[in-house]
C-alpha cells in the first residue's frame, strides 16, 4: 500500500514538473504591434467598408479584423469599434491586457481594451478609431404641407432649426425634435413665406449647414385676418390680456403684436420674466415681449437665440465661444466639461493659447481644451496641472 501512495505522488510531481516546464517554455509576447487599415476610412453617410490588421510581429499571427458597430451606414459622433483577434505561435503566449504592452498605429487607431483565451494562446484585441466630425449637411425636399414646413430626416440629428421668412427677411427662428413645423400663428401679415433648415448633431450639439429655401407659401390677407385679427390690450388685476375686435382673445399661443412676440397662457394673461413653454426657456420684459440676444438677469448674463430660446452649453456668438451652464448662465473662469478643461475670460470668452492666471502661465489648444502632463507646440512643457514648469 505504501509503495502505491508512493508511486501515486511521484507520477503526481512529474506532471506537475512537466506542467512546469511547458509554461516555462513557453516566452511571453511582451509588446503586441498593430497596424490598422479601413477602406474607405470612415465618413459620415458611407457604409462601412473593410478593415484590416497587419503587424510586423513574428511571435503571433492576426487571424482577423471587423467592425463592431451594429450600423449599416456611418453618422456624425459615431466612434468606430475594430476587433482584431490574434494567435500566439508556438512556443509563444500572451500574458498582458495593459496598454503599455500595445502599439496600435493607423487611421488614428488607439487601443482600447484586450481579452486572453485558451491559456494566453488566444487574444480578442479591440481598437478604436477617430470619432467621425464634422458638421451636418443641410437636410433636403423641403415643402409646404399647408402651414406646416416638412423637410426629410437627417441621420446624426437630435433636432432642427428651422427660420421662417417673408418675402425674404426673416421672421422667426424656431427649434423642434421632428421633421416637421406649423407656422400657422407666425402668418400676420401677407406675403410670399418660405424656410430653411439645419440639423443639430447629436455628437456635440452643434448646428449643421443651412438648406436651401423651400418653394414660397403666398399667405394672403383673408388668412392673416383669420389667424391674427386686431384688437387691443386690456389689464386687470391678474394681468395683461389681448382682446380682439370679435371678443375673442389668444390664450396657450405666441402672437406677434407691432413686431414684438408674446406668449400668452391657457387663461390669456402674457408671461413676463422667465417662462418655459414646450420644455424651453424663454425671457420676457416686464412689458411681456419676448428678448433675444444677451440678457442681463439678476446679476447673471443669459443669451436668447433669435428665437427667444435661452441658450445653453456650447455657443458661438460673434466671432467667439461661449459656455452656458444648466441653468443658462454665462460662465467664466475655469470649466470643467466633459473631461476637459477651460479657461473662460471675464467677458465670458472662451482662451485659446497662452494665458497667464493667478501667477502661472497654461496653454490652451485651439479647441480651448489646456494641455495637462505634456510638451506643448511650442516645445514647453506643463505639469498635470496644465501650468507651464520653468
Amino acid at each position: 500500500m505504501k509503495k502505491q501512495i508512493l508511486c501515486l505522488l511521484l507520477a503526481a510531481g512529474l506532471a506537475w514538473g512537466s506542467l512546469i516546464t511547458a509554461e516555462a517554455a513557453e516566452t511571453r509576447i511582451e509588446q503586441v504591434a498593430v497596424e490598422i487599415t479601413c477602406s474607405p476610412v470612415p465618413a459620415a453617410g458611407d457604409e462601412p467598408g473593410s478593415v484590416t490588421a497587419s503587424t510586423t510581429g513574428t511571435e503571433f499571427t492576426i487571424e482577423s479584423a471587423e467592425y463592431t458597430n451594429d450600423t449599416d451606414v456611418w453618422v456624425l459622433g459615431d466612434e468606430p469599434v475594430v476587433m482584431v483577434e490574434l494567435y500566439a505561435k508556438d512556443g509563444y503566449r500572451f500574458s498582458y491586457t495593459t496598454k503599455s504592452h500595445f502599439t496600435i498605429t493607423g487611421e488614428g487607431a488607439a487601443f482600447k481594451r484586450a481579452r486572453l483565451y485558451d491559456s494566453g494562446s488566444r487574444m480578442e484585441l479591440q481598437i478604436e478609431l477617430d470619432q467621425i466630425t464634422g458638421r451636418l449637411p443641410g437636410p433636403e425636399y423641403l415643402e409646404w404641407d399647408g402651414n406646416e414646413a416638412v423637410w426629410e430626416e437627417l441621420d446624426g440629428a437630435k433636432g432642427y432649426e428651422v427660420r421662417l421668412y417673408r418675402n425674404g427677411r426673416t421672421v422667426v427662428t424656431e427649434e423642434t425634435t421632428r421633421e416637421f413645423f406649423d407656422f400657422e400663428n407666425y402668418f400676420t401679415r401677407e406675403g410670399d413665406y418660405s424656410f430653411r433648415v439645419r440639423g443639430i448633431a447629436r455628437y456635440n450639439n452643434r448646428a449643421g449647414e443651412w438648406s436651401d429655401y423651400s418653394d414660397d407659401n403666398y399667405i394672403d390677407e383673408w388668412t392673416v385676418s383669420r389667424t391674427s385679427g386686431n384688437g387691443r390690450w386690456i389689464q386687470d388685476p391678474r394681468g395683461w390680456w389681448y382682446m380682439y375686435e370679435s371678443g375673442g382673445y389668444p390664450a396657450s399661443c405666441w402672437k406677434e403684436i407691432k413686431n414684438a412676440w408674446y406668449y400668452f397662457n391657457s387663461d390669456g394673461y402674457i408671461l413676463t420674466h422667465w417662462g418655459k413653454i414646450d420644455g424651453r426657456w424663454y425671457y420676457f420684459g416686464a412689458d411681456g415681449a419676448r428678448k433675444t440676444g444677451w440678457q442681463f438677469v439678476d446679476g447673471r448674463w443669459y443669451y436668447l437665440e433669435d428665437n427667444g430660446i435661452m441658450a445653453t452649453q456650447w455657443k458661438w456668438i460673434n466671432g467667439k465661444w461661449y459656455y452656458l451652464d444648466a441653468s443658462g448662465a454665462m460662465t467664466t473662469g475655469w470649466q470643467y466639461i466633459r473631461n476637459r478643461w477651460y479657461y473662460m475670460d471675464a467677458s465670458g470668452a472662451m482662451t485659446t493659447g497662452w494665458q497667464y492666471i493667478n501667477g502661472k502661465w497654461y496653454c490652451m489648444d485651439s479647441n480651448g481644451v489646456m494641455y495637462a502632463n505634456t510638451w506643448t507646440p511650442d516645445g514647453r512643457y506643463v505639469d498635470a496641472s496644465g501650468a507651464l514648469v520653468r
